[in-house]
């Protein structure tokens, strides 16, 4: 069960603050999952970011050249194979949409 603690008194401060000691915040159930679903949470990492930022780019239609500014490369470096991931989804929709009528 989380609960709220009762925060002592700080010397310093004119007025001594007390809460109450015992308000359920968050189930167990609800804190069961959280915690589950942190611990198999892979931690992001700058570089991850720009692999997700370049794919979802590339998706939504923003060009090549546009894309490579803003994550700062020069131009001409062409960095679509390296950055850009495509899904199974992916392929079937834009096969869906372009091929067939």
């Amino acid at each position: 069960m989380v609960t709220e603690q009762p925060q002592q008194s700080v010397p310093f401060c004119i007025f001594s603050i007390w809460q109450n000691t015992e308000i359920l915040l968050i189930s167990n159930d609800l804190r069961f999952y959280f915690t589950f679903s942190l611990f198999l949470a892979e931690p992001i990492t700058f570089h991850r970011a720009r692999h997700s930022f370049r794919t979802i780019a590339a998706k939504k239609g923003i060009r090549d050249g546009i894309a490579e500014r803003i994550m700062g490369h020069a131009e001409g470096n062409d960095i679509k194979d390296i950055y850009t991931h495509l899904h199974d989804e992916d392929i079937v929709k834009e096969m869906r949409d372009k091929w067939i009528i």
